[in-house]
């Protein structure tokens, strides 16, 4: 059976801990979940590094690359996932909304190899949020060459929150591309949230061998 599919989504997410940053929301309706310590509580995704492509993330592109017809075809999705805010003194919900997917685009570059590059952005649907995470971003390109079944990327990411990628042939189980925990203290930085930092990996025959930078 030869490859018919292929698929890589990338996701930013925040993670349930970053030390000396979260804490438990102590009330309230989303009371024992973990949130950033700020003027608002801003609840993270819930989460660690996790590959199901459904996982709660700030946000999420998915590459899809169908290999099953004469040529090709390629399908790009985007998504956004649900903010929330709790404020301080209550813990009650002071903001909960999507952040917009108008600036997440993505295009086919090439066919020949497959070739599609993504530019990715969107602005906090909140207020009062650390300014690490007013404006997310990544961008780059994934590249597939079905004769060599060879899979790479080759992204710009920031440094906060958390970026992680997968690969996947055949809708089965999902490979890591990459994955990049915020460091510490990096917040505070000014450029914690530009896509300044390099990811490039490539994988062999889809699953067997990997190599990343």
């Amino acid at each position: 059976m030869g490859i018919r599919s292929v698929a890589v989504w990338v996701n930013v997410f925040i993670p349930w801990d970053i030390s000396g940053m979260t804490l438990t929301v102590p009330g309230g309706p989303h009371a024992g979940k973990t949130a950033l310590d700020g003027s608002a509580l801003l609840l993270t995704d819930q989460r660690a590094f996790f590959n199901n492509p459904q996982a709660s993330s700030r946000m999420h592109s998915c590459v899809t690359i169908d290999l099953a017809g004469s040529g090709p075809t390629v399908t790009v999705t985007h998504r956004c996932d649900w903010a929330i805010t709790c404020d301080r003194e209550e813990c009650e919900v002071v903001c909960l909304a999507r952040a917009d997917t108008r600036r997440m685009t993505a295009s086919v570059v090439s066919v020949d190899p497959v070739v599609v590059r993504l530019d990715c952005a969107a602005s906090h649907p909140c207020p009062e949020v650390l300014p690490a995470l007013e404006e997310l971003e990544y961008r780059g390109t994934v590249t597939y060459r079905p004769s060599v079944q060879e899979l790479s990327i080759d992204l710009m990411v920031g440094l906060f929150p958390a970026f992680e990628g997968y690969g996947s042939i055949n809708n089965g189980p999902a490979t890591i591309l990459f994955r990049q925990a915020p460091p510490a203290g990096i917040a505070a930085s000014p450029w914690a949230n530009a896509a300044r930092r390099r990811i490039r990996t490539v994988v062999n025959d889809v699953v067997r061998r990997r190599r990343a930078t």
